[in-house]
């Protein structure tokens, strides 16, 4: 059996084939091979042994380092906690009648003179100044008076407090109606009639009425004299609260920054008249961006703080991550706050508040 295959080519017109046939061959050149050689050239070239294939370097992929270490930010921000700005205020309409303090020394050990009085020296900015000291007086001549009045009166009720007489003439009183009543009574049993029924009960009323003196004077003495010092002792008080409120006292350890009234100036009641603010606590505020950390992991956490000063200068401070603000920023970021304890350089902080400083590097340990 013979079997015949045929192919049957497509409607083609003569002009196509030939160009394809054509440019099909210019690809190859078989005639001279020169092709085929350039070909074999771009092909790498085979080891010659399977040991010199192993002893060629590993090329390893490229791998990105991460240029800051884990808890480290660069946008610390140095603020003063809410807590340390303090102004000073006109207690009420009153001039202001002195605007001076005692000298202290660094520990706040007041300065004295050889009579064992303090050195007093006016108010000005820069002065550093300690809790409990008086930085200003508004005039309280007319309290200072009252205040004597108050003195006075209360001695004078004290003294009435302490009186006995009163007390002791009621007994005596007591005392006689009682003899003088018994008397009667035992004259009676021994003669009927000795002394009138009348004239008995006359002296059982006396008895009465000394016993009820005795009990009135006791009251007078520890109920109404009593309370007498005590309304006395409370408008001394009152007096004294007065005369505390036109001074002026420091309520934090800090430096003076700010003078807004002087000696002589009539002022209403909440004028300023000395700004303090305390600079041995410091907060750094950094930005966190949201996507990087939780507040779980930074809040509560130990960070330090290095802070390049102007000079070139960098000083390292510890302290604790003691806030993490939940509120989202613009840029997506949450505030942490750290508390940092100042330290002095002679009579300067060495921190300040602001954007003052080449960089605050903050490192939180996580």
């Amino acid at each position: 059996m013979k079997v015949t295959a045929t192919w049957k080519l497509p409607n083609v017109s003569i002009p196509m084939l030939s160009t394809s046939i054509l440019i099909f061959c210019s690809f190859f050149q078989v005639s001279d091979g020169s092709s085929l050689s350039n070909a074999q050239d771009r092909l790498p070239a085979p080891s010659t042994s399977r040991q010199q294939r192993q002893s060629e370097p590993v090329m390893s992929p490229i791998q990105t380092v991460p240029t800051t270490t884990p808890g480290h930010f660069t946008n610390g921000i140095l603020e003063l906690p809410t807590h340390s700005r303090v102004i000073l205020a006109a207690p009420e309409r009153a001039v202001l009648r002195s605007l001076k303090t005692e000298r202290r020394d660094a520990e706040g050990n007041i300065i004295r003179d050889s009579e064992d009085n303090p050195v007093m020296v006016p108010v000005r900015r820069g002065m550093n100044v300690f809790a409990g000291q008086v930085v200003a007086n508004f005039d309280d001549l007319e309290l200072l008076a009252t205040r004597n009045i108050n003195r006075a009166q209360l001695e004078v009720a004290l003294s009435e407090k302490e009186k006995q007489i009163e007390i002791i003439y009621a007994a005596w009183g007591v005392q006689v109606a009682k003899i003088e009543y018994e008397l009667m009574i035992e004259g009676n049993k021994r003669v009927a009639r000795t002394f009138p029924e009348m004239e008995v009960q006359k002296a059982r009323l006396s008895l009465i009425q000394a016993e009820a003196n005795l009990e009135l004077q006791k009251y007078n003495i520890e109920e109404v004299k009593t309370r007498e010092v005590a309304v006395r002792e409370s408008e001394l008080e009152r007096t004294e609260v007065q005369i505390y409120n036109r001074k002026l006292i420091a309520p934090i350890d800090g430096m003076v920054v700010n003078i807004g009234a002087a000696e002589g100036m009539w002022l209403r009641e909440g004028d300023p008249v000395v700004e303090i603010v305390q600079l041995d606590t410091m907060w750094v505020r950094v930005a966190i961006p949201i996507g990087q950390y939780q507040i779980s992991e930074l809040d509560g956490k130990q960070a330090t703080v290095r802070v390049k000063f102007a000079n070139g200068k960098t000083e390292a401070f510890e302290g604790p991550v003691f806030f993490s603000d939940p509120t989202v920023k613009a840029g997506n970021t949450f505030d942490i706050y750290i508390e940092l304890q100042n330290r002095r350089d002679g009579n300067y902080w060495i921190l300040q508040p602001g954007h003052g400083y080449g960089s605050v590097d903050t490192v939180v340990a996580l």
